[in-house]
Order: structure tokens, then sequence, then C-alpha cells
């Protein structure tokens, strides 16, 4: 089978990023709607949820990380109900939504967990500080230090908690 072409390979890559591109629709929500007294637990408690995974992956996560992982997260619910807890632990992704959805169901067992298009609400309206965030501080963990000081000046602490392994 011959070669492809120089023509050939990059009629390839571009139609591959342009696939990409498509893909990449803005999911963020500029509103006011979610910023109220009626889904502050809600949204406060997956603002904890991404800061604890912060916490946990020694503060070397990004804004890029949380965002994709919310991302994932919205178009995940919006294809119907989201899928049992994994116990896998695939990367970064995984885990912001891990403790996202440990958070949401702390709320859900208070009867405070609002319906599931007003979380998507919710993260959206995240995805919107997160590019706030980025371009107030041009630094790629301005949401991630942003968030830190907005929990800790509510009160909550977060820790990482190594294993030790007795021998």
């Amino acid at each position: 089978m011959a070669k492809p072409s120089h023509n050939q390979k990059r009629k390839a890559k571009l139609k591959k990023r342009a696939e990409r591109s498509r893909k990449h629709e803005p999911l963020a929500y500029a509103g006011k709607k979610y910023k109220t007294d009626e889904f502050a637990p809600a949204f406060f408690r997956t603002e904890v949820g991404i800061y604890e995974s912060y916490v946990m992956c020694d503060s070397k996560l990004t804004d890029d990380n949380v965002e994709e992982a919310i991302e994932q997260l919205v178009l995940q619910m919006r294809e119907g109900p989201l899928p049992p807890d994994s116990e896998t632990d695939e990367g970064e992704d995984d885990l912001i939504i891990a403790n996202i959805r440990r958070n949401w169901q702390d709320l859900e067992a208070a009867g405070e967990l609002p319906g599931r298009n007003d979380l998507i609400g919710i993260l959206r309206t995240i995805l919107h500080s997160i590019e706030f965030w980025r371009l107030q501080s041009l630094h790629p963990q301005g949401y991630l230090h942003f968030i830190e000081g907005f929990v800790k000046k509510a009160g909550v602490t977060v820790q990482r908690v190594i294993p030790t392994l007795d021998e």
C-alpha cells in the first residue's frame, strides 16, 4: 500500500482538528440564576468537592482539569441518570467527579439536593467562574486558588492524608 502523501496527511490532520473543535461547544453559563440563596448549598458543596480533589492531588490540579471534569459530568447528566459511582481511579477527572457526587449525596441525605437540570446549571455557572478566574489571574490555577480562599473563609478545612505502611 502506498504511503499517504503530505497533502493527505494535512487533510487528515485538519479533519481531526475540526472534529475536536466541534465537540467542544461552550457549556459555561454567565447568568445569575444559580447564584441565589436557594442554590447556595448545592453550589458550595460542589465547590467543596472540587477543592477536596485539589488537596488530594497535592495542589497539582489545574483549572483545565476541573473544566474538563465538569464538562464531562454535564454531558453525562444530559444523557440521563448518572452511572453508579465508579470505584476506578482513572485520573483527575474521575476523582473530581466522584468528590462532587459524594458532596451531592450529603445534600441528598439532608433533602437539599436540587433537581438534575438545576445541578447542570450550577456546574455550567462554575464553568463560567473558571473562565473568569483564568482571565483575572492569568494563572493555570486561578479558579482553584479562588475557591481555596473561599472555602477556607467559610470554615471548611481539608487535609491530605497519606496512609502509612507499617511493616
